[in-house]
């Protein structure tokens, strides 16, 4: 006797799927401490014409490290590397978002460690400069701000920078009491 088995044809094997590679997302800021020379090196990087006149290490002020004296659009450029971010701004002792006066620059950018400053500095108030300069400016604060972020300004015209400051979780002042929910009454059937 010969058993002949029926059965379905075996089915066919099914393809392999690739799944798709995670692709990591390098993030570009900078971790303190931030030297002139990456800041200066990422303006160029940027294609900015940045051209380094001198640097120097301070000038005898210990709580700078390194300033580079540079001329971006026929402006002055200067970047200067404070030893910490806590220096920097207790030295700059200025309220971001604010006007500059006599004795600074029309732009100031800080972030971190590093302050990058763009325009001639007199004893009088920066004016408002031109629509190019402000064009200039803005070009600056977009290599900056995903480096340096958050950037805290001090400009004669603000320049919007590309990433919001952080906002402050509120803090709740009390703890609220929940009251218990009433049960549901039964509606009658009609």
């Amino acid at each position: 006797m010969t058993f002949v088995g029926c059965s379905a044809s075996a089915a066919p094997a099914p393809s392999a799927t690739v799944a798709p590679t995670p692709v990591v997302t390098p993030d570009p800021h900078l971790q303190e401490p931030v030297t002139a020379d990456q800041v200066y090196i990422a303006l160029r990087v940027a294609k900015l014409p940045v051209n380094s006149n001198n640097a120097n290490l301070g000038r005898g002020n210990p709580d700078i490290v390194k300033q580079i004296n540079a001329e971006l659009d026929g402006w002055p450029l200067r970047i200067t590397q404070y030893r910490s971010a806590g220096v920097m701004t207790k030295i700059l002792a200025w309220k971001p978002g604010g006007k500059p006066k006599g004795g600074e620059a029309a732009y100031s950018f800080a972030g971190l460690n590093v302050l990058v400053e763009f325009g001639p500095i007199s004893v009088r108030t920066p004016a408002a400069p031109d629509t190019a300069r402000q064009t200039v400016a803005a070009a600056i604060i977009a290599v900056l701000d995903p480096l340096l972020w958050p950037i805290a300004q001090r400009s004669v015209v603000a320049v919007p920078s590309r990433t919001a400051a952080p906002i402050a979780t509120p803090v709740p002042s009390a703890r609220a009491t929940a009251k218990p929910t009433p049960k549901p009454k039964k509606t009658p059937k009609p």
